[in-house]
């Protein structure tokens, strides 16, 4: 198809001099037309890359162990990693590992951890942006806001507030709330997340709990974060240790969890504490298998964003296919409508 416009806009620009002016006319709306259309070929082929290339889900992880010599290897295969609280401060004894960490795997999206709660209180503005600085000191391409509902004690303005920095550093913002109502009116678009974490637990029962028990409601508040542009991450921890969860643990959670969160775009499953404990952290080989194996997720009501995508650069970003379609616009309205006589 490119080839195709670019040789037709090669030749409709070749208009010899000598030609009557009402031929002359027609091939200059022809030309307009063409040019409109190799220009929409253009911005269309990637937003076509793009949506191919997002059909799959794919492994996102939660390390929040010691970074070791060997842990580079152990997260390769994720797009997006979330670093454990506390890698950011200045005193951490491990900084400079992780700062390594994060140089030398450029294929993946490391997020930093940040709570916006004491557990009951909000963290005090000042604070939270001194975390957000030092995280970007180090690298990492998002923040990872925990804590960060009502439940929690943060109010809408604080998160949309959070949101707003973290974009302004140039990051991109993963929102962990329990309720996605609490998501929403925050700012989150294209680049961003919002994730549902343990909405289903194997361990608990019953092991599907929607938050506010009320699936239409809460898949809606999915729906509506997902036609902003923002991928939803499903996330569920085993009551184990990391490296006693086997690929069958896996398959079952991910089949799991697409089912009770069809429009997941990323998929996390951990171990207790998420390897604060023993280091470890589930291979995205295991997780990449199940979503291959796994039925694919009923369609959601809306459109899907397919915002996790095969790279880590892509992923949460959005084509323009409004720019494409204004590219169409002036074609089709100099190929309809008469130009004026000495008009371009």
């Amino acid at each position: 198809m490119l080839l195709a416009a670019s040789w037709f806009i090669i030749c409709a620009c070749a208009i010899p001099a000598r030609w009557p002016r009402g031929g002359r006319n027609m091939l200059r709306r022809a030309r307009t037309y063409l040019a409109g259309l190799g220009t929409a070929s253009f911005l269309l082929h990637p937003y076509v890359a793009w949506a191919a290339a997002s059909a799959q889900p794919v492994p996102v992880g939660f390390y929040y162990g010691w970074v070791t010599p060997e842990t580079a290897a152990d997260v390769q295969g994720y797009q997006a990693i979330v670093l454990g609280a506390d890698s950011e401060s200045s005193g951490y004894a491990n900084q400079q590992a992780v700062e390594q960490l994060v140089s030398s795997s450029p294929n993946i999206s490391f997020y930093g951890y940040v709570n916006l709660s004491d557990g009951s209180n909000p963290i005090p503005m000042p604070e939270l942006a001194q975390e957000f600085a030092e995280w970007k000191a180090l690298g990492v391409r998002g923040i990872f806001l925990d804590l960060a509902g009502a439940n929690y004690g943060v109010p809408r303005a604080l998160r949309a507030w959070a949101v707003a920095q973290v974009h302004a550093l140039g990051m991109r913002a993963a929102v962990n709330a329990w309720d996605p109502m609490d998501a929403l009116g925050v700012g989150l678009g294209p680049g961003d997340a919002y994730v549902a974490e343990d909405w289903y637990m194997v361990s608990r029962q019953p092991a599907v709990e929607y938050p506010n028990n009320a699936p239409s409601r809460d898949l809606a508040a999915l729906n509506q974060l997902e036609a902003q542009g923002a991928g939803v991450w499903a996330v569920t921890q085993e009551n184990e240790f990391t490296p006693s969860i086997t690929g069958a643990e896996v398959a079952r959670d991910v089949q799991a969890m697409r089912q009770v969160i069809p429009m997941a775009t990323g998929f996390a499953v951990g171990g207790l504490n998420y390897g604060a404990d023993s280091n470890a952290i589930v291979p995205a080989s295991s997780i990449a298998a199940a979503l291959a194996t796994s039925p694919p997720a009923a369609p959601s009501a809306q459109p899907t964003s397919g915002n996790a995508v095969a790279s880590a650069d892509a992923a949460l970003h959005r084509a323009d296919p409004l720019g494409a379609k204004r590219a169409l616009i002036s074609g089709f309205r100099a190929l309809f409508h008469p130009l004026k006589d000495g008009a371009i």
